[in-house]
């Protein structure tokens, strides 16, 4: 499954979206990274010393509140899985207020477009 991310990584980023459905746009058009290091738990982070002390000790690139569950459920039933995040905001790391509710559903709607991706490259 990671193999076959990586293969569709680069076609998708030019399917995402960049601007809110109430046109507010990203600073920076949004990017498909297959890999890296992510952290999850069960709090929402809006922190940036916090999110700068996850870099610092687990090379985190991403936090979320859900992927360590998914891991967990499928893991424990040895089902193979793979997570798609995508980032609504920067936790804490923005230069005003936290973005999430204004990007949350371009987030989740880029999210859709790099699993649909995914799944049109899994071979039969």
């Amino acid at each position: 499954m990671l193999e076959v991310a990586r293969k569709s990584e680069a076609v998708t980023d030019s399917e995402l979206q960049r601007c809110s459905a109430d046109k507010v746009c990203l600073l920076k058009a949004p990017r498909v990274r297959v890999g890296g290091h992510g952290v999850s738990g069960p709090a929402f982070v809006d922190n940036a010393a916090f999110r700068s002390f996850t870099f610092d000790t687990f090379k985190a690139q991403v936090l979320d509140m859900e992927s360590a569950a998914i891991a967990h459920v499928a893991t424990t039933n040895g089902v193979p899985f793979i997570v798609f995040r995508a980032l609504s905001d920067l936790a804490g790391g923005g230069p005003g207020e936290n973005e999430m509710l204004v990007f949350m559903d371009l987030a989740a709607n880029n999210s859709v477009a790099v699993m649909r991706t995914f799944l049109k490259a899994l071979p039969d």
